[in-house]
């Protein structure tokens, strides 16, 4: 299937409203939740100590990832200052990276230009990928090293062996492991042996030479920091990071996840294109029933694309740790999929109904976000409303135009949620409020020490430019001094110390990313419950009362 002209000018014309979604207000809602925070305060303070090497996070030792997620950071925070802005507007750009190697992935291994332009446009309007692109964390970054690594894996699996490719391919590895040690390796690494043990085995003198280049090259990329790191902080390192890394595949220390727990996540974070793949694969292996195992061993290009989503699939289903998040790692692998599937398919009647079926259930999330939570009055919404009626009355001759007509009214979700969500969450989310009161005490007091009771609230020390002491842990030696705390917790600690209350503000224990239930609630639409909610409080301690 080619795209005619028409397609091609739809589908072109929406994936540039894609990539301008990547941009848009990405500074207009603060770095909130564990993830943002984490990252955010330690390139603060890699500026602030002049240190671009050792990583620090509330000034204490941040060895939980490596460093390269911090270097792709930290141009952009010294440009513009350590902000939400420059922080996600380098992932927004490491995001179109991602989406143009994918391209050149998919181009490298299918000669219609239509699979790749599809990949890149599947890739890049999935709900994972939108998210992730604004979210500062080093998913995004490891998604671009593994695609970046497959890229030259394919010529390596092709026959295509020459010095460049082994030590790119080398270099690109070295990438990978500087992002987040040896979880994209494995991916990498496993898919290369299981589709070239054959010619590994064949050839083992010059794969044993080969492999020492790429060896080399992966050595000289990855290694530097990790030995700078080893130098300086010796056993205290090597047993974190063994503790860090190792114990997340033996030990349950995310929550408890069965081992199916990944399909449901594959189905939230490839949305909306998840629900058209897996039907559209079942009928691809319905259709070639017969000999779909040949077809597929003589298709090399997709069974690499195959083989490299189930050996993700896989590996990340088997240790007991399991986070929604870490799924991320194969959206590049099912965007290629699901343009191969599409390209190929058949318009058949039951096709047709399905993207109707998905295009209508869009639409109705749509309007029901709007009417629940915005401002269904306003201009935007009226605009919004007629272009998601019109989509209807747009001929659905092809596979193709279902896609933009589902892609329109998806990007339509996303501009909704984006461009309300801050000025929804703002009143019921402080951390930035508080940073900032705290910036102004402390320039007049600059002893004071500042504590925290509930929770780790670990976008705090980078709006508070401080140290957030844990209260549990560390007592306050000198009054006053500034203490984050529940209202509860105060209740408690209040009859014996005189205190101010600063500021407040809602939130959602345990998790600082809860946004709709704290919409829920804030609407009347889900029953406040105390040990779920609490109030959370900036309080000055002034001292004891009398008597006390």
């Amino acid at each position: 299937m080619k795209l005619d002209r028409r397609e091609s000018t739809l589908l072109t014309l929406l994936f540039l409203a894609y990539a301008l979604l990547l941009f848009y207000h990405i500074g207009h809602y603060p770095v909130w939740n564990k993830d943002e925070g984490l990252y955010a305060d330690a390139v603060r303070e890699m500026i602030e100590r002049g240190n671009y090497l050792d990583p620090y996070f509330n000034y204490e030792h941040r060895w939980q990832k490596p460093i390269l997620i911090y270097w792709v950071l930290l141009p952009f925070a010294k440009l513009w200052g350590a902000d939400a802005f420059s922080l996600r507007f380098a992932l927004a750009l490491l995001a179109l990276a991602t989406v143009g190697i994918t391209w050149a992935f998919a181009r490298k291994l299918f000669p219609q230009k239509s699979i790749a332009f599809l990949s890149a446009f599947f890739l890049l309007s999935s709900a994972a990928f939108i998210l992730q692109a604004r979210h500062i964390a080093t998913h995004m970054l490891l998604l671009f090293t593994i695609m970046l690594s497959f890229y030259f894996l394919a010529d390596l699996l092709n026959g295509r062996r020459g010095l460049r490719t082994v030590l790119f391919f080398g270099a690109s590895v070295g990438l990978a492991f500087l992002a987040k040690l040896y979880v994209g390796v494995v991916f990498i690494l496993a898919t290369g042996f299981l589709l070239g043990f054959p010619e590994i085995w064949r050839h083992k003198a010059a794969f044993v030479k080969k492999a020492l280049l790429g060896t080399a090259a992966f050595a000289v990329v990855a290694l530097p920091w990790y030995l700078y790191m080893i130098v300086h902080y010796r056993e205290a390192y090597l047993d974190f990071v063994y503790h860090e890394f190792f114990d997340r595949i033996g030990k349950n220390i995310t929550g408890k996840n069965g081992p199916f727990f990944y399909v449901r996540v594959f189905f939230g974070n490839f949305a909306p294109w998840s629900v058209l793949l897996a039907p559209l694969g079942l009928a691809a292996l319905w259709h070639y029933r017969s000999d779909w195992w040949r077809r597929l061993l003589d298709n090399r290009s997709l069974l690499l694309v195959l083989s490299a989503f189930f050996v993700v699939f896989v590996t990340l289903s088997i240790p007991k740790s399991k986070l929604p998040g870490y799924l991320f790692y194969l959206q590049g692998f099912a965007a290629i999929l699901m343009a191969v599937a599409i390209v190929h398919a058949r318009f058949e009647r039951w096709l047709r109904w399905l993207m109707l079926g998905l295009q209508g259930l869009l639409t109705f999330a749509l309007l029901a976000i709007w009417v629940l939570y915005f401002d269904w009055r306003s201009l935007t919404f009226t605009v919004i409303l007629l272009a998601a009626v019109a989509l209807w009355f747009l001929p659905m001759r092809t596979p193709l135009i279902g896609v933009f007509r589902i892609g329109a009214v998806m990007w339509m979700l996303y501009f909704t949620v984006l461009g309300n969500i801050y000025e929804a969450i703002q009143p019921y989310f402080g951390y930035q409020r508080f940073g900032e009161k705290i910036v102004e005490l402390r320039s007049e007091k600059p002893r004071l020490k500042v504590y925290a009771l509930d929770g780790g609230r670990q976008s705090m020390p980078f709006y508070a430019r401080t140290k957030i002491r844990n209260f549990r842990k560390e007592k306050p030696d000198a009054y006053p001094y500034l203490l984050l705390v529940s209202r509860e917790h105060l209740e408690k600690l209040s009859p014996n110390l005189r205190t101010r209350i600063l500021d407040r503000s809602l939130y959602y224990k345990h998790s600082d990313s809860r946004v709709w239930q704290i919409l829920n609630i804030a609407k009347g639409y889900r029953k406040n419950r105390p040990d779920r909610t609490g109030e959370l409080l900036l309080v000055e301690v002034l001292g004891e009362k009398k008597g006390s």
